[in-house]
């Protein structure tokens, strides 16, 4: 270390870092196949196999599918924030574009949402590899990870030239940084670094599903008889074993009534014979939960029991916030990595969804701007700018609405235009008969 250096090293510890060093344990408790060790190696997570076997089972897939289709219909655009600088940055959002419309050379825009949508709803995180390109057409590259190859540093500090992540392959670690690779996680918590997907909630009741949905298949596959025949008191082994083999010669498949002899002969049942026996109940309660833990509507999962109007539109609006808020996530994340992380122009340019507005929404927004108009509380402008509609010309719109002024005006025209014309209609009108006076001469008027 030179002279220099201590200097420097002096001066800068009087003085508050960039980036502070935090004093609290990131995750203090034990989490893993092992709880926490302390050599700093990567943790992987639990359970993948099973995971991304259960999400193959028609109900879970039928919930990832809802959710995934819901995301990867959406319209999107990458612009400017400020209206104002659209043409100055249109150039680079149309580089921005072309980019993420062909991420990868083996991917479009939406097989590459998909992969991250799938991962987020069956291994709690989205992962993909950014890296920077030399084609000035399209700058940077996005490849899709599979997130439970992909381990985590629990010691992370906090910088980007840091090792955050490590993907295990072969057997071996490449380790990356926080800006080298897109990790968004679902229902991110305090005492892990990992995420928590609906899947993983709905473990158990998925399991019971399928494990029920199994015994149905075999019940109806291979039927039988849920019942016993009493031959008697009087009925020894030759009697049954003779109504045995009548039974299986005469009877069985032939679509004959039996008819049979004998003291006192009855039928027992040995347990419901109806659907109740493929327990449909306890199968239509945990689609329920599994509904549930995904936050989609039980109709999309194929339950229209007890569905109205009413119901439908509520629950059509849950699976509608669900699609929104795993969007978001996304949204967040593509705006830091790529748009700040890599253009450095975050908070001027962003990527975002175009989302759809119902009839129904809209219409309830439209009577709410009408009430506030007529109160004048907003303008036409502040209106028209919630719809994404530019301006009126000559700031008409930045007046407040009049209560029954349904008067006709010409936008083209300046507000001090429309005041004067305003004044010239206030002054009245001169009568013919004073018009003929004022132009008449006064005989009393002597030339000169």
């Amino acid at each position: 270390m030179g002279v220099r250096q201590m200097i420097i090293d002096w001066l800068a510890a009087g003085r508050t870092k960039n980036e502070p060093e935090r004093q609290t344990d990131a995750y203090p408790q034990s989490w893993g196949w092992w709880g926490r060790s302390g050599n700093k190696q990567p943790v992987p997570k639990r359970t993948p196999t099973n995971l991304r076997t259960l999400s193959e089972s028609p109900i879970p897939r039928r919930a990832i599918n809802v959710i995934k289709d819901g995301i990867t219909k959406l319209n999107w655009s990458v612009a400017a924030i400020d209206e104002n600088d659209a043409e100055k940055y249109q150039e680079l959002c149309k580089i921005i574009e072309r980019s993420l419309l062909k991420p990868n050379p083996s991917d479009s825009f939406r097989s590459w949402l998909e992969q991250i949508v799938e991962d987020l709803l069956v291994c709690s995180a989205g992962s993909s590899e950014m890296l920077k390109a030399g084609d000035p057409l399209r700058p940077f590259r996005m490849y899709p990870v599979d997130t439970f190859s992909v381990d985590l540093h629990p010691d992370w500090d906090g910088k980007p030239d840091s090792y955050r992540f490590a993907q295990r392959v072969n057997g071996n670690y490449v380790h990356l940084t926080a800006s080298e690779l897109m990790y968004i996680r679902m229902n991110p918590r305090t005492n892990t670094p990992f995420g928590l997907s609906p899947l993983e909630t709905v473990w158990e009741s998925a399991n019971n599903f399928i494990d029920s949905h199994k015994s149905a298949g075999n019940q109806t596959k291979s039927t039988f008889l849920r019942k016993i025949l009493n031959l008697g008191k009087t009925a020894d082994s030759n009697a049954v074993k003779a109504y045995r083999t009548f039974w299986d010669n005469e009877v069985n498949g032939q679509g004959k009534m039996p008819i049979i002899g004998g003291e006192n002969p009855s039928v027992l049942d040995l347990g419901a014979t109806d659907d109740k026996a493929l327990f449909l109940e306890w199968q239509r309660f945990l689609i329920e939960i599994i509904a549930i833990s995904f936050g989609v509507s039980p109709k999309k999962l194929g339950q229209t029991k007890d569905v109205n109007r009413t119901t439908a539109e509520s629950e059509d609006e849950d699976t509608e916030a669900t699609v929104q808020s795993i969007a978001e996530n996304i949204v967040e994340h593509i705006n830091n990595h790529v748009i700040d992380g890599i253009f450095k122009m975050g908070g001027v340019i962003e990527f975002k969804f175009l989302y759809a507005t119902s009839l129904k929404d809209l219409k309830t927004q439209a009577d709410i701007d009408a009430i506030y108009l007529d109160r004048r509380t907003i303008t036409p402008d502040e209106v028209r700018d919630k719809q994404g509609k530019k301006a009126f010309p000559n700031q008409h719109g930045e007046v407040l609405l009049q209560p029954s002024n349904n008067t006709v005006v010409d936008i083209n025209k300046t507000q001090e235009e429309l005041a004067e014309a305003e004044k010239a209609k206030a002054v009245p009108p001169i009568p013919p008969e004073q018009e003929d006076e004022l132009n008449k001469e006064d005989p009393n008027t002597e030339e000169t």
